[in-house]
C-alpha cells in the first residue's frame, strides 16, 4: 500500500469512534493469521503485517507496515480479592526495546485487583505509544498502534462498552456507576491524545498463550513484591 493510500485508509478508519477493535480474521486469510506480528531485525519493534500484500515467494512471510506497531500489555495480581493483594504490569514493544516495562503497582487509594492491574497495563502501554510518537519513529511516522491484551475486560471496555457508558452518563445497563471509571477515563484520554496526533489506536483481544512476552514482564515484577 502506498503512503497516500495508507493515509487515506487511516483517515477513514479514524471515523470509527465507537469501534476501536482489531479483528485479524476480518483482515487476513486463515493461512497468514499466525504471521500478523512481524519483529524488526534488531527486535526494537513489533510491526503489524500488511493485510493487502502478497506473501514473500521464498519464505511465505507478509511484509510489515513500518508505521504500525503492536504493543502487548498485561496485568498480574497476587492474592486477588484480599486485603493483601499486590499487582504488577508488563508492557512489551520488542525484545530489545527500551520501551518495555516490568513494574509493580503502587496504589494509594484502592486495593489491588486483577482488573485494576489490567487497566493500568493499558494506560502504561498507551503512554509508551505517546512517548514513541513524540520521540520519533526512525524514518517513519507512527500512524497506528495495536494494543494487544488477554484481558477481555480491558478490550471490551475500550471497544464495546466505552461509547455506551458515555451515552448513559457513565452508568452500566443496570444504572450503577461504572467500576474503575477513573482508569477508563484515563485510557480514553490517552487514546484521544494519540488520535489528535493522527495515530489510530485499536485493541486486540488474544488468549493468554498469545501474550506471553507481556505476561512474563508482569510476572517478573510481581515476583519481586511477593
Amino acid at each position: 500500500m502506498g503512503r497516500d493510500e495508507h493515509s487515506a485508509a487511516i483517515e477513514h478508519i479514524r471515523q470509527w469512534a465507537e469501534d476501536r477493535r482489531f479483528v485479524p480474521s476480518l483482515r487476513y486469510t486463515d493461512k497468514v493469521l499466525d504471521q500478523i506480528e512481524i519483529h524488526h531485525d534488531d527486535d526494537l519493534w513489533t510491526y503489524v503485517a500488511c493485510d493487502d500484500a502478497d506473501p514473500c515467494a521464498d519464505c511465505g512471510a507478509l511484509p510489515a507496515h513500518l508505521d504500525c506497531i503492536v504493543i502487548a500489555v498485561d496485568g498480574a495480581c497476587h492474592n486477588n480479592g484480599t486485603p493483601y493483594a499486590s499487582a504488577a504490569v508488563g508492557v512489551f514493544v520488542g525484545k530489545n526495546s527500551p520501551h518495555n516495562i516490568s513494574t509493580s503497582l503502587m496504589l494509594k487509594d484502592t486495593k489491588a485487583t486483577s482488573q485494576i492491574a489490567e487497566l493500568n497495563a493499558g494506560i502504561l502501554g498507551l503512554q509508551q505509544a505517546l512517548q514513541i510518537q513524540r520521540q520519533g519513529f526512525g524514518e517513519e511516522t507512527l500512524h497506528q498502534v495495536v494494543i494487544k491484551a488477554d484481558s477481555e475486560y480491558l478490550v471490551k471496555g475500550m471497544t464495546e462498552w466505552a461509547s455506551r457508558w458515555k451515552k448513559n452518563g457513565y452508568r452500566t445497563s443496570t444504572g450503577k456507576p461504572v467500576a474503575n471509571l477513573a482508569l477508563f477515563d484515563r485510557l480514553n484520554k490517552l487514546v484521544e491524545e494519540l488520535n489528535d496526533h493522527k495515530v489510530e489506536v485499536i485493541f486486540w483481544h488474544v488468549t493468554r498463550d498469545k501474550n506471553q512476552e507481556a505476561d512474563r514482564l508482569a510476572s517478573r515484577a510481581l515476583h519481586t513484591i511477593k
